[in-house]
Parts: structure tokens; C-alpha cells; sequence
């Protein structure tokens, strides 16, 4: 599972993260790919980056596999579990971009500085059923991409082949599909920040009985639709804030409103589902913040001159 979230502060500097909740942490590294590094493709030519990129993931080949990662440049994207949607082609087609799933991020991120680029782009692309290596499972997924502009949600699926959606409320979860979750949102649109006045019921007052009264029906559950509906409540409604520190303050607030806790929700295999991390970029500072489930002191990492103009990935423990 998953929830993606993104905002820009008062003058319009983004912010773009997500939590990460699986069942089995299979390692995670916060990794930066500097310009010029080899960048392999599956049905493209090989090529080199052109733009340094920094977000938490896994290596394997020597290829960054990222979770979410944000380019120099400030575009963003993230990808997140769509089971039972997701449907990518058996093979590449004639005459389109054809990508394998786990390239996108890395193709994103370095072909373009904008949403706006990539959603011309992405007319034509086609996402090809295949891993980075044979023996593994290619991931079902959906993707949130967004700069400081705007945000759009990728997915590819059996019903509807490939379909981009322009997403104002800055948030992604998982299944089902991202045009069913604005529909359900729908269900919602009694919610409010403000508290209930007394009303009376022939003849009898009835007087709310604390704060909160105005949000009641707000899903507190872990499933997909409660977090998209919950974060996407917690986002159009939580204050502007001035500042770097307080906007990433802001960014974790309402990811930790709908993260897992350990003991909450155990998965058809038995394992617990939690949020292993959660991460905020600054676009601004170019800052990459991020804590962990057993670790909520705030780390960050910002790209740097150096780091940009290398030559090898830096991968570091998270």
C-alpha cells in the first residue's frame, strides 16, 4: 500500500513525498544519481542521465530502482501499488515509446523539467510487461507526478489501456483506479473542519459533545479510499504555513495521519503491513527529508555541487 502526497507553500515552492507501507521491508536506500551516468533501456536506446536525482529506493545492476525520487529540476514522481488494476502490454508496440514500468521514473526524470512536458510525452508512450530481470515480479503500479505547477496521475490498466488525469487534490493511494476514487470523494462532501451547532429535534436539544463534530465520517481505516479520502481532507484544510520548517512539519503531519501502525492490518500472507518510511522533498533547497518506522528522528539529505557532477551513484542507509 502506499499514500503520495504533494503541495506548494505560499510562494508556490513544492513539496512532494509519500509514505511507504508494505509487509516485508525488502531494504531501502536513500540514493542519488548524479548527470552522466549510464542509463540502460529496455526497447530505447542507451543513453546517459542529464539530470541529477535524488529519492529513497534499491539498486540492483547497478540500475537505481527508486520508490520516489525528484529531479534538479523539481519534477517529481512516486510510484505506488495498484493491484488488480494495473495491466501493462505483452510486448512493445510499433511507433510508441515503449518503456518497461520499473524505466519510467528514471525516463520521467530525465527527459523533462515539467508535468507539462511529460503529459505531451506520454501520448505516446506504452508500458511493456517486463522486469529488470526475468526472475522478478514486474510491480503493479500507478504513478504520482508532479512539479510546482501541477500534479497528474499515470495509469495503465486492462479496461482502459494508459490514462493520465490532472490531480488537484495532491494525493495518490492504491486501488482501485484514480477516477473511482474522485467519484467516492464524492461521499464526503458533508465533511468540515467546524464544529456542528445544537440543532432540535421536535422539541429536543441536541448538543454536540466536543470538538470535532463537523469531520464526523472522516475514514479512519487503512484501505486505499479511506487514506486518499483522509489525506485529501487533511490537505485541502490544514493551514498555509511560511517556511521551509514548518511546511515540512506540515508535509509529515498529514502523512502521519494516515500511516500504519505495526499490529493494525496483517496482509492474506500473514505479515504485518506498516509504514516503513516517510519522505518529503523541498524543491527549493533541493532537500530530501525522510524518518523511519522505529525512527522518527528527521534525516535529510540535499544535493549538492558535488554530488550532481559525479560519476557513480551515491547510496547511503536509511
Amino acid at each position: 500500500m502506499c499514500t503520495g502526497l504533494r503541495f506548494t507553500d505560499p510562494e508556490g515552492n513544492l513539496y512532494f513525498g509519500r509514505n511507504l507501507d508494505v509487509g516485508i521491508d525488502y531494504g531501502k536506500k536513500l540514493i542519488i544519481t548524479p548527470r552522466n551516468y549510464p542509463l540502460p533501456y529496455k526497447f530505447l536506446d542507451d543513453s546517459k542521465t542529464v539530470k541529477a536525482t535524488i529519492g529513497m529506493g534499491i539498486v540492483m545492476d547497478d540500475y537505481p530502482l527508486y520508490f520516489d525520487c525528484c529531479n534538479e529540476d523539481g519534477l517529481c514522481i512516486a510510484g505506488l501499488n495498484f493491484p488488480h488494476y494495473a495491466q501493462f502490454s505483452d510486448g512493445p508496440v510499433d511507433g510508441k515509446t515503449n518503456l518497461a514500468p520499473y524505466e519510467l521514473m528514471m525516463w520521467v526524470t530525465q527527459e523533462f523539467s515539467s508535468v507539462a512536458e511529460v503529459k505531451q510525452a506520454l501520448k505516446n508512450v506504452n508500458l511493456v510487461n517486463k522486469a529488470l530481470i526475468d526472475s522478478l515480479p514486474v510491480a503493479p503500479l500507478h504513478w504520482l507526478i508532479s512539479d510546482q505547477h501541477e500534479a497528474i496521475v499515470l495509469e495503465q490498466s486492462r479496461q482502459y489501456g494508459l490514462r493520465v488525469f490532472e490531480n488537484h487534490l495532491g494525493v495518490l493511494t492504491n486501488s482501485p483506479d484514480f477516477a473511482w476514487q474522485m467519484t467516492n470523494l464524492c461521499n464526503y462532501t458533508g465533511l468540515t473542519p467546524h464544529d456542528a451547532k445544537p440543532q432540535t429535534w421536535t422539541k429536543q436539544n441536541i448538543i454536540p459533545l466536543g470538538v470535532g463534530t463537523g469531520s464526523i465520517g472522516l475514514p479512519g481505516d487503512s484501505v486505499p479510499a479511506s487514506r486518499f479520502v483522509k489525506a485529501a481532507y487533511l490537505n485541502a484544510n490544514y493551514p498555509t504555513v511560511e517556511g521551509e520548517t514548518a511546511n515540512v512539519a506540515k508535509f509529515f503531519n498529514i502523512l502521519k495521519a494516515v500511516a500504519m501502525v505495526k499490529g493494525s492490518v496483517v496482509n492474506v500472507k500473514g505479515k504485518y503491513e506498516y509504514t516503513v518510511y516517510t519522505a518529503c522533498y523541498s524543491a527549493k533547497t533541493k532537500t530530501y527529508y525522510y524518518n523511519l518506522y522505529n525512527d522518527f528522528n528527521l534525516h535529510s539529505c540535499q544535493l549538492t555541487d558535488d554530488q550532481v557532477n559525479g560519476n557513480k551513484l551515491v547510496v547511503m542507509d536509511a
